[in-house]
């Protein structure tokens, strides 16, 4: 049975609560919904599926994984005693959990001879699993028989060597290997060497590539190189020579060379890991009293609310423009910052923030970003935060690129987005969580009143260790986030808070609750003053500053916000549809103290210069040669839909466009005489003037959290709610289980099956039966030899015709592997 028909079966064969367990710890194998077992097997042991669970895994199960694959016999698998000699201070007492959890994951697999009786269980790597992890994993570089298939000539002069050394004939890779690995050890290996052979190998213990001059060199001849070949280093004519003469090392050029995995593992004494890290490293934390922790997150969480909200003011008055090259321009982010009063810096980030929270959005008529935040401000601040903190969690973008970069990174601009960046600060928060001490942070702070407070490069640390593979990526990224965090109040001083714990771990209501105890209550009054101003004495509700920000203009800084009452705002809110008494109204009931008389005049002396003329929308002017003729178009007017309005006896406007005008008058009886060139434009639009900007799409009402909870909410409505409250995975394992596990010939697995079959024919140097169709739709049966399997295509020796042929694989539908002259398992499409 074949690696990933094996995995089907076992797919299929667990408890929904091991299903579910899979589908949460790798949710991408459901996006789309897997239609069966097989599609399911199939992403999971895809190359683009297996590298993102390698990214999850921590080092310790990365370096066994690695172990397997490398010491594991191919379609024999191993046990966790034998894996043990491959890793360095490993018991196998310490490694089969970590087995057991790699099966969890669908990245190893139970060998299908084990029984109950039969010994230790073996364990087999996935399909694909070798390739994702490289051609030099653990620092190893290829073997002998990958070597001969990958470089031109290699295996010509392997022939050479193994002819030199008296090796039996045949495959001259797989002899070398024979003789390689019949070594007791490196002394053995090495035993005739020449002086500088050990510390020369000794230079590829950081990896398997190494410079050598003319390492194509002739050195049939011992101890001296060949003719005219000019020695790298004074022991070119011995150590060197005597590795190439032998095959220890393989020229890749003539100017490089690779240390084979055969000799590398000997000199390993058989290790493929050298340095086995169960345990994260222990560092030393600095530590920050909590007080000081609370209240540098409360004041950020503050700083946040009300720079947010400025930074939307700033939009509404001035929405932004975009470059040609993407984003929005130095000169519009500079006015932003000055009014939201922060460095340009940090304005990039509340930029960037507000567009994944949907805050701002882009216009595509008109190229602005304008402010669409109807359904933030009447929120609640704890619910107003949780809105930005949920955004930042699952934005795909990278606020911390802005500003860096040649050219220059603009903010909002496409160069800033990232697919992988909710995968790396999700697992940095978690790096952080694991460091602080996670759910027990509670108890140690009550304790001692101190926090743990890292640094960053303290959290890097930790961070290779949790996620070896995307370590190297993180290292950029993270001092962003960090910040990020410190400007959201997720951490404070450095040191997590219970808010982000709780952030972290998604517990909405938890950090809801959490916000709203830490936060003051809001304001619901101000204090006015004769000077024609409106003090804030706290954060007012948002009802209550919304309103005040339509009849004043904010001047003040700070917790204490002040607003000023002109004769501009106040014209700005009687434009609105507020009235003279109203406003009155609104100020009595909101004001600690009475309204003052120098604010009551300037309400009245406004609202009496209000309304004295009156606006009219006015798109098409239609002129009449009589007044006669315009009073009969008039009195049809009101009934035709034309909207007109008269100005003198022989002329009226409509808001209507003229082209729209006309086409009505038309269908009235009327025939108009169009000027201007009104036909030629575009309906609806009138002549010479710009397309109206589409009015702006206002913010839905729902929240990302409160969206993702949603989500979940129907799934487990959909799936069985016993099984376990996990939303699209439940909904997924209906389906799953309602289902075949397999259709032979069929479905998203077909073509990794046979890829599969191709690739173990090759492994095995076997024949197949291929069945493949032609340009014309007939299947051709052919025997053939496959070689390789890449980009698409299949190379393979046609032993009829006596050459090699090339098959593209969309066109193969059958693979018949030959097993000693016989049928074995088939892979079809």
């Amino acid at each position: 049975m074949s690696t990933l028909q094996l995995l089907i079966s076992d797919l299929a064969a667990r408890p929904d609560s091991s299903l579910l367990r899979l589908l949460s710890l790798r949710p991408e194998l459901m996006d789309p919904p897997a239609a069966d077992f097989a599609a399911l097997a199939a992403r999971a042991s895809s190359r683009a599926g297996l590298s993102r669970a390698l990214d999850r895994l921590n080092e310790p199960q990365l370096q066994l994984l690695t172990a397997l694959a490398v010491a594991a016999p191919a379609g024999s698998g191993a046990t966790a005693a034998q894996l043990a000699e491959a890793v360095a201070d490993a018991s196998a007492a310490e490694l089969e959990p970590l087995l057991e959890q790699l099966h969890e994951l669908a990245l190893v697999l139970h060998s299908p001879e084990d029984t109950d009786d039969a010994g230790p269980r073996r364990f087999l790597p996935v399909t694909s699993l070798r390739e994702v992890l490289g051609a030099h994993p653990a620092g190893l570089g290829r073997g002998y028989v990958e070597l001969a298939d990958a470089l031109p000539g290699c295996r010509d002069r392997l022939a050479g060597i193994a002819g030199t050394l008296g090796l039996p004939g045949g495959d001259p890779a797989a002899a070398l290997h024979a003789h390689v690995t019949s070594f007791a050890g490196p002394d053995a290996l090495l035993a005739d060497a020449p002086d500088g052979t050990a510390g020369l190998l000794a230079k590829f213990a950081a990896g398997p590539m190494g410079r050598v001059a003319h390492a194509l060199r002739d050195v049939g001849r011992e101890g001296r190189p060949g003719e005219g070949a000019a020695p790298a280093q004074p022991d070119a004519g011995g150590a060197v020579n005597w590795l190439l003469r032998r095959g220890l090392l393989i020229p890749l050029d003539d100017d490089h060379v690779e240390l084979p995995r055969e000799v590398g593992l000997l000199l390993r004494h058989g290790r493929v890991v050298t340095h086995f890290s169960p345990a994260p490293p222990v560092v030393e934390v600095a530590r920050v009293r909590t007080s000081l922790r609370d209240n540098a997150a409360t004041g950020a969480v503050a700083a946040l609310l009300r720079t947010m909200g400025r930074l939307l003011d700033s939009v509404e008055n001035a929405p932004l423009a975009t470059l040609r090259a993407g984003g929005v321009g130095v000169r519009a982010v500079r006015a932003v910052a000055r009014d939201l009063d922060v460095e340009m810096a940090q304005s990039y980030f509340y930029l960037e923030l507000a567009a994944m929270a949907k805050l701002i959005t882009l216009d595509p008529d008109t190229s602005l970003w304008k402010a669409t935040a109807s359904g933030w401000r009447p929120r609640d601040r704890a619910e107003q935060w949780l809105w930005l903190a949920s955004a930042w969690l699952d934005a795909g973008r990278l606020p911390s690129l802005v500003g860096t970069g040649s050219p220059a990174v603009n903010v909002l601009a496409g160069e800033a987005f990232r697919p992988d960046a909710p995968a790396l600060r999700a697992t940095s928060l978690q790096v952080l969580a694991s460091l602080h001490g996670g759910a027990a942070l509670h108890g140690d702070a009550a304790e001692s009143g101190t926090v743990p407070a890292p640094t960053i490069e303290q959290v890097l640390d930790h961070y290779a260790w949790h996620h070896p593979r995307p370590a190297r990526r993180i290292a950029k990224a993270l001092a962003g986030f960090l910040a990020e965090a410190e400007l959201l109040g997720l951490t404070g001083a450095a040191a997590l808070t219970d808010l982000g714990l709780a952030v972290i771990g998604r517990d909405w209501d938890g950090a809801l609750a959490l916000l709203a105890g830490t936060l003051p209550e809001p304001v619901e009054h101000v204090l006015l003053q004769g000077d024609l101003t409106a003090v804030a004495p706290g954060y007012l509700s948002p009802v209550l500053s919304e309103e005040l920000a339509l009849l004043a203009e904010p001047e003040g800084r700070g917790t204490a916000g002040v607003y000023r009452f002109t004769r501009a705002s106040l014209q700005r809110a009687l434009a609105a549809g507020r009235t003279a008494t109203g406003i009155m109204d609104f100020l009595a009931a909101h004001s600690a103290t009475p309204v003052p008389q120098p604010l009551e005049y300037l309400v009245a002396d406004t609202a009496s210069r209000h309304g004295r003329f009156t606006v009219v929308a006015a798109s098409a002017v239609v002129s009449a040669r009589e007044p006669g003729l315009l009073a009969e178009l008039l009195a049809v007017g009101a009934a035709s839909g034309l909207q007109l309005t008269a100005v003198s006896p022989t002329v009226a406007v409509s808001a209507l466009p003229p082209a729209e005008l006309a086409r009505k008058m038309l269908d009235a009886g009327h025939s108009p005489a169009l000027a201007g060139g009104v036909a030629a434009e575009e309906p609806g639009r009138p002549a010479g003037r710009p397309r109206r900007a589409a009015p702006s799409t206002t913010h839905p009402a729902m929240a990302p959290w409160e969206a993702a909870r949603l989500s979940a909410a129907e799934g487990q409505e959909a799936g069985d709610a016993v099984v376990h409250p996990a939303g699209p995975a439940a909904a997924q394992l209906a389906m799953l289980r309602s289902r075949p596990a397999w259709t032979p010939g069929r479905g998203e697995a077909a073509p990794a099956l046979v890829r599969e079959q191709l690739q173990r024919a090759i492994r095995t140097m076997a024949d197949v039966w291929l069945t493949t169709v032609g340009g014309d739709g007939r299947p051709e049966r052919l025997r053939l030899r496959p070689v390789t399997v890449a980009e698409g295509r299949v190379r393979a020796f046609d032993h009829e015709r006596d050459s090699e042929r090339v098959f593209s694989m969309h066109r193969i539908v059958d693979v018949d592997l030959i097993e000693g002259g016989s049928a074995g398992t088939k892979g079809r499409a």
